[in-house]
């Protein structure tokens, strides 16, 4: 009788401890589906750490080649100054043999013809008219030098002037008529351009990179959109994300918004944009228009992409005024005259 009550006794503690163990298995499931959460979320993580470590390493290297082409260019254009510079010593070293070797001439011509004073002077004179109207036509075809030419021009006017010739005022109409197309080219000024460039280039470094959204804010999209695609299962997620609630705790300021690129990768935005501008202002000084329309186009591009503020605005209007600036005018014919003198100087 004692053995059977004991066993009666030892019954429903039997079956309530049956109970606890069957709910027992249901708390780690959760925290089996919680780790796995947590492991997709780190891979999801690391894999837009790749894309956004693949994206610089392309950026810094397009970056890389853009540098390595200007120095190129620039070793380029050095070595076309200095043969321009051999060049135009040579020029002179000609010139000043020439002078000497029409001196002699004009010695011998002296002796030989018994030449007054006057006709001396006069073909001196008509030598420098000459001298002028080649000068004005190379600072016409080689240089682009407008105000040059024409102060070319007026010289040898007064040269003429002087002379007094009657048989030379179909030169001096020519003069005029070449004067007055110079006068009518538009100056472009490459100098004020040039300066507003580099109060452009001064500035990149205080302009302010694109942000990202609100931390919370994303966390909060998130949120909404992996409920709505659950739906069926909502209370394991619900209960899955207050576990991960218990283990994790995320801070973040609710003030400000998260830089899209860290420090470091934001220093290839700053002298990508820097390697456009320069490039722009190298077009300007060599007046390669449409080398110096596209930097500039690529360089608001790239402005508008990745920064913001007012200082951002402030630049992308004066590069917008750049853009619009034409920096090559077409240079008249100037030759006219000097063909004329050297068919007719003669007689």
């Amino acid at each position: 009788m004692a053995n059977n009550t004991e066993q009666k006794k030892k019954e429903p503690v039997t079956v309530e401890n049956a109970a606890v163990q069957e709910k027992k298995p249901s708390k780690p499931i959760l925290l089996w589906i919680a780790i796995l959460i947590l492991l997709i979320l780190g891979a999801g993580l690391y894999w837009l750490i790749e894309q956004q470590k693949i994206a610089m390493t392309a950026m810094a290297e397009e970056v890389k080649a853009s540098q390595q082409a200007l120095d190129g260019r620039l070793s380029q254009i050095d070595t076309t100054v200095s043969s321009s510079s051999t060049s135009t010593t040579q020029l002179l070293e000609n010139l000043n043999s020439a002078d000497v070797g029409l001196a002699e001439k004009l010695a011998e011509v002296v002796k030989v013809q018994d030449m007054t004073n006057d006709d001396v002077k006069r073909v001196w004179a008509m030598s420098e008219v000459e001298f002028l109207l080649q000068t004005a036509s190379q600072r016409v075809l080689l240089a682009g030098d407008n105000e040059g030419a024409k102060t070319a021009l007026i010289l040898a006017d007064e040269k003429l002037k002087d002379l007094a010739d009657p048989r030379l005022y179909r030169l001096r109409a020519l003069l005029a008529d070449e004067q007055l197309a110079l006068s009518s080219v538009t100056k472009v000024d490459i100098d004020g351009l040039a300066l507003r460039l580099q109060s452009v280039l001064d500035k990149v470094e205080t302009l302010q990179v694109l942000m990202a959204p609100d931390v919370a804010a994303r966390a909060a999209k998130e949120e909404v959109a992996s409920t709505e695609a659950a739906v069926d299962w909502k209370g394991a997620l619900t209960a899955a994300w207050h576990e991960v609630r218990s283990l994790v705790v995320i801070r973040h300021q609710q003030d400000g918004a998260a830089a899209v690129l860290v420090p470091e990768e934001r220093y290839f935005l700053y002298q990508n944009l820097h390697l456009k501008l320069e490039t722009a202002r190298l077009a300007l000084l060599e007046g390669r228009e449409a080398v110096y329309h596209d930097s500039l186009t690529s360089a608001e591009k790239w402005l508008t992409q990745y920064f913001v503020g007012e200082e951002r605005d402030a630049v992308l209007a004066t590069l917008t005024a750049l853009n619009s600036e034409k920096i090559t005018v077409a240079m008249p014919d100037i030759s006219a005259s000097l063909a004329w003198l050297k068919e007719k100087g003669d007689q």
